[in-house]
């Protein structure tokens, strides 16, 4: 794999690849495909009703406000059972996101820490002025907007995406300091949805079960280890993301990996430092680890596995692998309105159409 292509690819991983930063969209826009290629493949795998829920909850923790999202919809098609139903759209939107609110409060974190930095160079009125701006957290809000609304998916699917990202910027700042409440609340709302939608199908209660047990460990190791490492945070922070960083530039499919370690170990990190940094950014990885059990109790495919099991092309190894990564940052880098784009589509009762759609 071309030297190249392996940094992008660990610039893509290590930080999160559903997690946004100022310089991610540069990066999309040099080397990610087009929308139209990121909607094809997502479409094909996002359609069912659980499945686009699901991803949901990953992606919004209590945004009732896109209920208006049915107005789109014919009404004959609110009652196929194809489609989305209403009450069912009103349940799956009631979510704001895992990832794009535990982002904004990871950027909320990195303002504050970039503030102490500056201070020595600002007066008050202007360290006062910044600081309430929250730069970090705006400047990704804006530009992570702009590139969405200048999508081709239809109006109201850009302006909703762009609305959730702005909500989450200026709702991090006022939720409790507590990262706990992101993560419990999101899994006791994807737990909930599990029982609503499968509360015969055993993966749900292994789910339940299994992430529940996770929980409890940490608890636990929180009471014995917690903040065991916290004079030498930044020295826990640098062997975390040079573990990250090369996981993500090695390995040929990285995927798997970093979903598991990224989760894991930024999760203890935050245990041992206390430092919340950590625990937001082991949410990227831990909803992705949710989004895969999407897939696996819906049976459809995970786009970004799919494409890493894909042996079909004839192109050399490293055209293929460079293909692959760019779309991979546009899968990422489009995220939020190729769900809601997806949505809209099934609540105008449109199947997956390839030709039609992407």
């Amino acid at each position: 794999m071309a030297f190249l292509t392996s940094l992008s690819q660990a610039l893509l991983y290590a930080f999160g690849p559903f997690f946004c930063y100022p310089w991610k969209l540069l990066i999309n826009a040099a080397v990610g495909d087009g929308y139209a290629s990121g909607y094809k493949h997502f479409r094909r795998d996002h359609t069912t009703f659980l499945n686009l829920a699901l991803h949901i909850v990953c992606l919004y923790f209590q945004v009732p406000h896109v209920y208006p999202l049915v107005l789109f919809a014919p009404a004959s098609t609110l009652h196929a059972p194809a489609a989305l139903t209403p009450h069912t759209t009103y349940t799956t939107y009631m979510y704001l996101t895992l990832q794009v609110a535990s982002n904004f409060c990871l950027l909320v974190c990195l303002d504050k820490r970039f503030m102490t930095v500056v201070r020595p160079l600002l007066d008050d009125a202007t360290f006062a002025l910044v600081e309430s701006t929250h730069a970090l957290s705006l400047v990704t809000a804006i530009s992570w907007s702009t590139v969405l609304m200048q999508s081709p998916a239809p109006a109201s699917c850009r302006l909703l995406s762009a609305a959730v990202i702005f909500a989450a910027h200026f709702g991090a700042p006022h939720l409790p300091s507590d990262p706990a409440f992101i993560e419990y609340s999101s899994y006791a709302l994807f737990l909930a949805l599990l029982l609503l939608c499968q509360p015969t199908n055993k993966l749900t209660y292994a789910y339940g079960a299994g992430f529940g047990a996770w929980f409890f460990g940490c608890f636990h190791l929180s009471k014995l280890a917690g903040g065991m490492y916290e004079d030498q945070a930044a020295t826990v922070a640098a062997a975390e993301m040079s573990a990250l960083f090369l996981l993500a530039f090695l390995s040929m499919d990285p995927v798997k990996k970093i979903a598991f370690f990224g989760a894991i170990s930024l999760k203890v990190c935050f245990v041992l430092t206390g430092q919340r940094d950590f625990a937001y950014m082991s949410f990227a990885f831990l909803a992705m680890l949710w989004q895969g059990v999407s897939h696996i109790i819906t049976k459809q495919q995970a786009t970004l596995m799919a494409l890493n099991k894909d042996k079909s092309s004839n192109k050399s190894p490293d055209e293929a692998q460079r293909e692959k990564v760019a779309f991979e940052w546009s899968h990422v880098s489009y995220f939020p309105v190729l769900l809601v784009h997806s949505c809209h589509a099934s609540l105008a009762g449109r199947a997956y159409l390839a030709s039609k759609e992407a």
